[in-house]
């Protein structure tokens, strides 16, 4: 099972004495490992497909394609000379296992989401979906776990000619709110999806999950935060 260092957590920071509160017009929210805990589905699904070909995937290389979407997990495969060649049946098997999951088995959220949500909600706050899942994946998943009516708009990477971690996804959202890019906060769990956030010109909260950031990307977020509560803590001082 993949899962980070034990005291990998990062307390919530808060903004530095003598600096304007932060301020955003919407809040962007990723969702594989943000919302819903799915990143281990999918890691299980790699694992379990490259068994069954008669191979193994290791856990470095499963953390490595945690934020990216099936097509870029692909691409980093590819330079694995061990499993490049189980790569048309691989990518084939690793679909219809986490489908399968996707479809008859459960679907947890993550701590505070909902409570989150509910709050962006009252305040009326706009919101969207920045995902780097394709659009069917993604409206089965937010189906499936009840978030979808939270919801007018989902980015997926369906709808980008770059997924994250590029920045299109979230620029997109932002256009689809009609919100400036700089008004707008990113709530994000893996570094990948922090990239995106940051290169679109906007400000990112990270709540890791299977993996901490690496301090350099750390030092540029707002915060990174233990679980969504102390994410929902900062966006309410604001």
């Amino acid at each position: 099972m993949i899962k980070a260092t034990d005291d990998a957590r990062f307390p919530a920071a808060a903004p530095e004495k003598g600096t304007k509160p932060m301020q955003y017009d919407a809040i962007l929210l990723d969702m594989d490992g943000l919302m819903i805990d799915t990143e281990q589905l999918c890691a299980d699904a790699w694992r379990q497909a490259a068994q069954q070909l008669g191979t193994e995937m290791g856990e470095d290389t499963l953390l490595a394609l945690v934020g990216l979407n099936h097509e870029a997990c692909l691409d980093y495969l590819r330079h694995d000379a061990r499993l490049a060649p189980y790569l048309p049946a691989l990518s084939g098997l690793n679909r219809s296992l986490y489908h399968q999951q996707l479809q008859y088995g459960e679907i947890a959220l993550k701590p505070g989401i909902v409570a989150l949500l509910d709050w962006l909600d009252r305040a009326a706050i706009p919101r969207a979906v920045g995902t780097a899942t394709a659009g069917d994946l993604a409206t089965l998943k937010l189906q499936r776990s009840g978030l979808a009516p939270y919801f007018e708009h989902v980015i997926s990477a369906s709808d980008v000619l770059h997924s994250k971690p590029a920045p299109d996804t979230y620029l997109l959202a932002a256009q689809r709110l009609a919100v400036a890019p700089a008004r707008c906060i990113v709530l994000e769990d893996s570094a990948h999806g922090a990239q995106a956030a940051l290169a679109a010109g906007m400000r990112v909260i990270i709540v890791p999950d299977l993996l901490q950031p690496p301090p350099a990307l750390a030092r540029q977020a707002l915060a990174v935060c233990p679980d969504l509560f102390a994410a929902a803590d900062l966006l309410r001082q604001a």
